[in-house]
C-alpha cells in the first residue's frame, strides 16, 4: 500500500481567507489560517507517515490551482482524500463533486494519476451520481465500502461499490458534508476490520440502526462518541478526532479521543493510535484522513 500526500501551495494556504462550502460548519468566510502552523503541521504529518512501514508518495501542488490572482486559487487540493477513491490495488475512481467549485481539483488529480500508471475511472455524466472521496472508507481486507450520503448520493455510492465489486456497502446518512468527519473504521494488523468509531448523534436514525446491525452481524465493536470527537455542531466546532487514516495496525489521527472507551478498545486490539496536530486544516473542515489517500 502507498500513501499519497500533497505538498503545500507556494502561496499561503488560503492566505486570502477560506471560502464557504455547503454543509461544512467548520468553514468561516474569510478565515485566514496561521501560515507558520500550517507549514509545521504539514511537515510533522509528512515526516510521521514517512516513518511508518508504508511507502509515501509526495506530489507537488499544481501551479494551475495556485494562481497569482487570489480569487482563482483552489487551495483545498491539499485534501487529496476528497479527489478520488482507491481500491488500493491500482484502480482509482475520480470524484464527481456535488460541490462544483472543487471538480477542477479532481480533474487535475486524474492527469497526475494517469501519468503515474494508475487505472483511473470516471463516473459517467449520463447518470445522476455524485461521489466524493471524503465520503468513503474502503476496507480492502473483506472488501467493505463505507459511504456517507450528504455530498455523495446513493446512486454514486452504489456505482463505486459496483466498480470495486465490494462484498458489502454500508451507507450512513447525515447532514455532515463528509463521512470522515463523523466516522472511522479501525483496521487490525491482519488488514481486517476490527472496530468502528462513530458519532451516531449526527446520523439519521435508520443509518444508526443499520450500522449497529452490521456491527452485530460481523461481531465488530461499534464505539459511539460525542460530537466533540467529530466535526462538532454549528455552535461548537469539534476536535475531528475521528478524522483518521486507518492502516493495518495503526490509526493515525489529529488528536486523542475524549472517549476513554475508544482508547481502551484500541489498546485491546493492539492498534497503535498516533496523533499529529492539524489545527489549521480543521479551519477548512479537514484533518489527517483528508490530507492522505491510499494508492
Amino acid at each position: 500500500m502507498k500513501i499519497l500526500i500533497s505538498h503545500l501551495p507556494k502561496h499561503n494556504w488560503w492566505g486570502h481567507g477560506t471560502p464557504i462550502y455547503k454543509n461544512n460548519p467548520a468553514m468561516k468566510q474569510g478565515m485566514v489560517p496561521n501560515q507558520e502552523l500550517v507549514e509545521i503541521e504539514m511537515y510533522m504529518m509528512t515526516q510521521l507517515f514517512n516513518r511508518l512501514p508504508f511507502e509515501v508518495v509526495e506530489i507537488n501542488f499544481p501551479n494551475f490551482l495556485d494562481k497569482h490572482n487570489k480569487e482563482d486559487r483552489q487551495h483545498d487540493f491539499v485534501f487529496v482524500r476528497d479527489l478520488f477513491v482507491s481500491n488500493q490495488n491500482g484502480r482509482v475512481i475520480i470524484s464527481k463533486f456535488s460541490e462544483k467549485a472543487r471538480q477542477v481539483e479532481s480533474d487535475i488529480m486524474e492527469i497526475m494519476l494517469d501519468s503515474m500508471g494508475y487505472e483511473t475511472i470516471r463516473i459517467p455524466d449520463t447518470i445522476n451520481a455524485t461521489a466524493e472521496g471524503g465520503e468513503f472508507y474502503y476496507c480492502s481486507g473483506k472488501k467493505i465500502l463505507f459511504s456517507g450520503v450528504c455530498r455523495n448520493n446513493v446512486k454514486g455510492a452504489e456505482w463505486v461499490a459496483q466498480e470495486f465489486n465490494v462484498n458489502e456497502l454500508v451507507i450512513m446518512k447525515s447532514n455532515v458534508f463528509h463521512l470522515d468527519t463523523i466516522f472511522t473504521p479501525v483496521i487490525n494488523k491482519d488488514n481486517e476490520l476490527a472496530a468502528m468509531i462513530a458519532c451516531t448523534a449526527l446520523m439519521e436514525k435508520d443509518s444508526i440502526i443499520n450500522l449497529k446491525s452490521f456491527a452485530k452481524r460481523l461481531s465488530v465493536e461499534l464505539v459511539e462518541v460525542d460530537p466533540e470527537d467529530s466535526i462538532g455542531t454549528g455552535n461548537q466546532l469539534g476536535e475531528f478526532a475521528v478524522n483518521c487514516c486507518p492502516l493495518p495496525g495503526y490509526l493515525i489521527g489529529p488528536t486523542r479521543f475524549r472517549s476513554l472507551k475508544v482508547n481502551q478498545l484500541l489498546k485491546e486490539l493492539d492498534v497503535m493510535h498516533i496523533t499529529v496536530p492539524t489545527t489549521q486544516f480543521r479551519l477548512s473542515g479537514g484533518a489527517v484522513h483528508c490530507l492522505t489517500n491510499e494508492l
